[in-house]
């Protein structure tokens, strides 16, 4: 019963005829975790702000809306600071050349 996705339920046997497809079971396995264990954490976080909120005076209705705001805010500022680094270092690399 091989799961291509979790390398928890193979065999001994399965993973002796199929190691390379038990490797790739393992890196799926990993990457749904991160992936159920961000979602998790986005929903605490939200959860969290949409109290404060609350808490604040706001609506529980407005709360979504202020949450989605507030990370495309934090979604900006981190594009811009990626922005600048990138450029920083092309400059760096362009003097070293001169």
């Amino acid at each position: 019963m091989k799961a291509p996705r979790d390398n928890t339920k193979w065999t001994n046997k399965e993973i002796e005829q199929d190691s390379a497809g038990y490797v790739a079971a393992q890196e799926a396995y990993r990457k749904d975790r991160a992936v159920a264990e961000a979602q998790r954490n986005e929903e605490r976080d939200r959860a969290a702000f949409e109290a404060s909120f609350v808490a604040a005076g706001g609506t529980k209705s407005g709360a979504g809306d202020a949450y989605r705001a507030k990370r495309d805010e934090q979604a900006a500022a981190a594009a811009a600071q990626a922005d600048e680094s990138a450029r920083l270092a092309q400059r760096g690399a362009t003097w070293s050349r001169v």
